[in-house]
Order: C-alpha cells, then structure tokens, then sequence
C-alpha cells in the first residue's frame, strides 16, 4: 500500500501542477459576459461604444455592446473584480471601497483604468441619487470619464446616467439632452426606446405634455418584439396615460392603467411601482384623492424595491395624509423619504 502512495505521488503532482498552470492561463483572458449564452474570452483588440472586438485564438469576433453584461479583464486587481461584482449587486458603498484600494496600485491597461473611472463615477451618481451626495462632483466625475474614454463600451450608459443625475437634480431640459443622444446615437431600438421614454418623462416634468406623448407614442409604434420592446412599451403606455390626465382625459389615462395592472404581473415590481404612481397621478387629476392615495400606499407597501418610484410615492403620500387629517402618518411619509432618498429630487420637492 505504501508503495502504490509513493508511486502515485509524483503523478499527482504532476496533475496539480497541470491544473494550477491551466487556471492560471484562464486568468490571462478577456472575458465578455453576455446577456445570453456563455462568456467568450479572449483579447479584447479593439472597443467602440457599439461594439466590442475579441480575438479568440486568432479569430476575431464582434460583439454588440447591447448583448454585453459586463467584461473582466486579463490579470486584472481583485480590487476590481470586487468592485465590479458590487455594483451588479448594487451595494454601491462597497464598490467605491474597493476602488479606493487601488488609488495606490500601479494598473498599466488603459481599458482598466477606464472601468476604474466608469464605475467610481457610476456609484458615486447611484449614491448622489438616492442616499444623498454631491450630485455635480458625480456628473463632473462621468463627464471626465466620457472625455477620457469615449470609445467605451460604458459610454451609453454614462449619457444614461447623466440623464438621470440631471433629473434628479430638477433638470429636465440637460436630462432631455442627454437622453436624446442616446436616442438618436445607438443603434439598437431597445436603447432609442428606453431613451425615448426617459426623454418623454423629463418632458412631463417640463409640462411639456404634447412632446411628450410624440415620444411615447414613438415607442409604442416601433416594430421592435423584443421582451425588452414590450416592457419599454408598457413604460410608454404609463407615460402616455399621465399626459392623457394632465390634458383633462384622467378617465382614458385610468383606463389605459387598470388594463396594465389586470393583464401583467405583479412581479414585476418596477413596472407595477410606476403603474401604481402613474394611476395615483391619475386620480389626482380627476379629483379623487382617496384613491389617489391608495394607489401610492401600493408603491409604497408593495412595491417599494424600485428607488425613484417610492420617492414619488412617499412625497404624495406626505400630502395626501395631511388632506385626510392623518398628520402622523403624513410626517411618517415625509421621515422615510428624507432618511432614504435624500439625493432624489422628490425630497428636494419638500
């Protein structure tokens, strides 16, 4: 027995040592991760804010930046990887901690560098936004990482973000541009779709209810049938439903929601936050506060997971309570949305 050991031995040595330099070898790759399918890796030769171009074994492919989820780099810092990771999971505190650690690492890939940016400009805007923090160092931070790297493959998503910071800070005509861009840049109809419909919302802020509807209206006749184009669809109808009632047709708009809420499901908490929001609106506009204010309670006891709609929700809720003689629970409302949502614009509304 003991000479079978002592002969298996260097064998399994010489597998430990297969194995290690194997996955040692995978860490020298690119990796793409797709929306669909498995990750491609490779090296990536060259980026564009359309398209990323991986060289798998001297066969070059494209990848269409709409298909993307994320990319890993080659040898990159665990620092990144970390931080990466944290974002995706959206604990935004915890990424710009990771970011911090490589302030006094020496990282010499360009493409790396340019996520290091991206993403500490991405979380600092995602924080500036909700928790509360300085909202133009968050925009001078993404405005700096798009002048430095305007071939990336985050650049859609930074005009996005930009878009939204601007929102949030009551800007709708900047939010108009920078969703427009994107709009009219990409060349994909889920982004112009998701564009056309932020745009559609930042004209709504602007009372600008007839450009409005153009815009969701432009979606609702694409001819895209993705699950994404029927998702940005519904979105639409949403949109189109609140300039229904702000043009005296809160009837239509009530209507066009309530065959929303009957006919998707309700797992879908992001659409379902905006429905309930959007049919509270409603019932504003046609005079019907109690149930205006049931239509929030839903956002808010319900569907509160999606950041900005329970800001809207809790801000209508501090005003319709106190219409109601209900002064603690307008306090309440009020209490939870300077405590979580500091940075959204519907605190600043108070």
């Amino acid at each position: 027995m003991l000479k079978k050991i002592s002969l298996l031995a260097p064998f399994a040595a010489l597998l430990f040592c297969w194995f290690s330099s194997v996955s040692f070898g995978q860490n020298q790759f690119d990796k793409v991760f797709l929306a669909k399918g498995a990750p491609q890796q490779g090296t990536i030769t060259d980026m564009k804010p359309t398209e990323v171009t991986l060289d798998m074994a001297g066969v070059a492919r494209a990848f269409p930046v709409n298909e993307i989820k994320t990319i890993s780099y080659g040898e990159e810092p665990s620092e990144l990887t970390n931080a990466r990771n944290a974002v995706i999971q959206k604990n935004y505190n915890v990424a710009i901690e990771e970011l911090k650690k490589l302030a006094t690492q020496t990282v010499e890939r360009d493409l790396m560098k340019q996520d290091i940016e991206y993403f500490r400009a991405f979380c600092l805007a995602k924080q500036a936004m909700t928790e509360g923090g300085d909202k133009a160092a968050a925009e001078l931070a993404m405005k700096t990482f798009v002048g430095k790297a305007p071939g990336s493959y985050h650049f859609f998503d930074a005009a996005e973000v930009l878009g939204d910071l601007a929102s949030s800070s009551g800007k709708p005509t900047d939010a108009v541009k920078y969703y427009g861009a994107i709009a009219s840049k990409a060349p994909w109809g889920d982004y112009q779709m998701r564009a056309n419909n932020a745009v559609g919302r930042s004209l709504v802020a602007q009372k600008d209810f007839a450009g409005a509807l153009q815009k969701f209206d432009a979606v609702l006749t694409t001819d895209l049938s993705t699950a994404e184009a029927a998702q940005q669809k519904l979105f639409a109808s949403l949109g189109k439903a609140v300039c229904l009632a702000e043009t005296n047709k809160p009837d239509e708009g009530i209507k066009l929601i309530e065959d929303i809420i009957s006919k998707n499901d309700a797992q879908d908490t992001q659409l379902f936050a905006r429905a309930y929001n959007a049919l509270g609106n409603c019932y504003l506009k046609a005079n019907r506060p109690k149930d205006a204010l049931q239509a929030f309670l839903h956002t808010d006891i319900l569907f509160y997971a999606d950041a900005d709609a329970h800001a809207e929700a809790l801000y209508r809720l501090s005003k319709l309570w106190t219409e109601v003689n209900k002064a603690d629970r307008a306090v309440a409302a009020r209490n939870t949305l300077r405590d979580r949502y500091s940075g959204s614009v519907w605190a600043s509304m108070e």
